[in-house]
């Protein structure tokens, strides 16, 4: 019993102490963020503003066009989420049919593309995307993740706990596959439309490498790409470019407000995500 309490203790203690690695830096930003600019030069971890000011927030939306890259990251993520979602959709669809032919084979090719690294296909999309002109666009970063092997997958593992009596009885009443799809597997199987979509979402919404790639157009740039050169501006040298660490902190403050929103709401979509499938009904 002794023993049982020390490891339960113990488990607490290594869960606290991961837990404040995480949150005393994010607290840290908060901190800064709301500091004032000589107040956020001082060194050291800093939990609470050594002056309040909102100083940072003022400086991010007057000199940095903040809201322009944050636009360009909510179409983004908008669009190529509901496309993803849909086509992860027809895809899983396709797989629950048993008369399709060679269905086994076709899902072990779709696994099989999980093997294979996003950054190995980047330069082959480069290559695509500027014979068809789509270097530049929001568009080529919409492509560039339109559907993957884990949606795909995932939607088909959903579909098939849909009752089959209920398809059943609608085939019987004439539903095509497009009704089938439409009004039966999609409604019945909400939770796994709901669990890519999150995924999806919080995938798009921290897009760095492909923007930096396929990206040059300052009109057309994403948040993630706007933080780095906030960083990169707190480094400068020159009084001009000079940028306080309050308003680096005040860009990723704002970056993640979106996020802090959105996990809350969808976190039990995305744990069900990791863990669809392990257990048998």
């Amino acid at each position: 019993m002794l023993r049982s309490k020390t490891a339960i203790t113990l488990s607490y203690v290594i869960l606290i102490g991961l837990a404040l690695t995480m949150i005393v830096p994010l607290w840290s930003v908060v901190a800064t963020a709301f500091s004032s600019k000589f107040g956020s030069l001082q060194p050291g971890t800093r939990l609470w503003p050594s002056e309040f000011s909102l100083e940072g927030f003022d400086t991010l939306f007057r000199r940095l066009n903040f809201l322009l890259p944050f636009t360009n990251t909510l179409y983004v993520t908008v669009v190529g989420t509901a496309l993803h979602v849909l086509l992860a959709a027809i895809g899983g669809y396709v797989l629950i049919q048993q008369d399709l032919p060679g269905r086994k084979v076709i899902a072990g090719v779709i696994l099989l593309t999980l093997t294979i690294p996003t950054q190995v296909i980047l330069v082959p999309l480069f290559v695509v995307f500027k014979q068809f002109m789509l270097l530049n666009t929001l568009l080529s970063l919409i492509v560039s993740e339109l559907v993957s092997a884990f949606s795909i997958l995932l939607m088909k593992t959903y579909f098939e706990q849909v009752p089959k009596s209920v398809i059943e009885s609608a085939r019987l009443e004439g539903a095509g596959h497009f009704k089938l799809l439409k009004d039966f597997y999609l409604p019945l199987a909400l939770p796994g439309v709901l669990t890519v979509a999150a995924f999806q979402i919080v995938h798009k919404y921290n897009l760095f490498i492909e923007p930096l790639l396929f990206i040059n157009d300052p009109q057309k740039i994403t948040l993630q790409i706007a933080l780095q050169s906030v960083i990169q501006g707190e480094g400068s040298t020159s009084t001009n470019d000079f940028i306080a660490p309050n308003v680096t902190m005040a860009a990723i403050v704002i970056a993640l407000i979106p996020l802090l929103v959105f996990y809350p709401v969808m976190q039990k979509y995305l744990i069900r995500g990791l863990t669809v499938g392990s257990v048998k009904e």
